[in-house]
């Protein structure tokens, strides 16, 4: 049995974090026997973040690190792809975590509408006499890694472009494809699917949400996505919940 210590749902995700949503689907794609945990604390990881995956006496505290080690266990994570598609995967959960997650991150944490609607649901069970403190003080340390990144430093409509050619080149895969590499979904997939479903769920009709929103090839994929990867951890995450 495997436990996945995840933060916890919201907003019509499994998990607010999309690295955590990305391992249960990795741990559901393997066909591993696992169960969630949900928390806030980061304890249980050695790298000071969520998700980690525990069985027996092997701890895996990273969803991309997660992958390898299914791997080893005997998933097929990639079914029926090339080296050169598998290549084209690595690279296309490169380009969604690395670059598209950061839009998604600046409307939560940095934009201050966002920020206003996005606080409670994170910090809502902290102390009230903690919580602007505490809330405040994560936030600017996310504040600090987008301006160092790079992102953070640009205006609206520099920052909308970037992620606007992100949200294009998705496009283009998906035309005319179900899943980003042909009728299965695979790890790319697991990846992918979080980070677009969490920026279109978001409270605020943001510029990177409406182009989200107003994408038809993506809202079928956030549609068939939802249903077939997200609709099995339901019963999961309600009974951990």
């Amino acid at each position: 049995m495997i436990t996945l210590h995840s933060f916890p749902g919201a907003l019509g995700e499994p998990s607010l974090s999309g690295f955590c949503t990305k391992a249960m689907i990795l741990l559901n794609m393997s066909g591993e026997t696992w169960a969630p945990h949900f928390a806030v604390s980061v304890e249980v990881s050695p790298f000071g973040k969520l998700p980690v995956a525990v069985a027996t006496d092997e701890k895996v505290a990273d969803s991309n690190l997660l992958i390898p080690w299914l791997e080893a266990r005997g998933a097929d994570l990639f079914p029926g792809l090339s080296s050169v598609e598998r290549a084209q995967a690595h690279a296309v959960i490169r380009m969604a975590e690395e670059n598209l997650r950061y839009g998604m991150m600046y409307d939560r944490w940095v934009d201050p509408e966002g920020w206003a609607a996005f606080m409670p649901m994170v910090f809502g069970d902290v102390p009230e006499e903690m919580r602007e403190t505490v809330a405040e003080q994560v936030r600017g340390e996310i504040v600090n890694g987008l301006t160092w990144q790079g992102l953070g430093r640009f205006g609206p409509k520099e920052r909308l472009a970037y992620f606007e050619a992100d949200l294009g080149a998705l496009t283009d895969m998906l035309w005319e494809r179900t899943w980003l590499f042909g009728d299965q979904p695979t790890a790319a997939d697991a990846a992918v699917l979080p980070i677009l479903s969490g920026i279109e769920h978001a409270l605020l009709d943001l510029p990177l949400t409406m182009a989200v929103r107003q994408n038809k090839t993506l809202i079928r994929y956030l549609e068939q996505g939802r249903e077939a990867l997200f609709g099995p951890l339901r019963t999961l995450t309600a009974s951990a919940a």
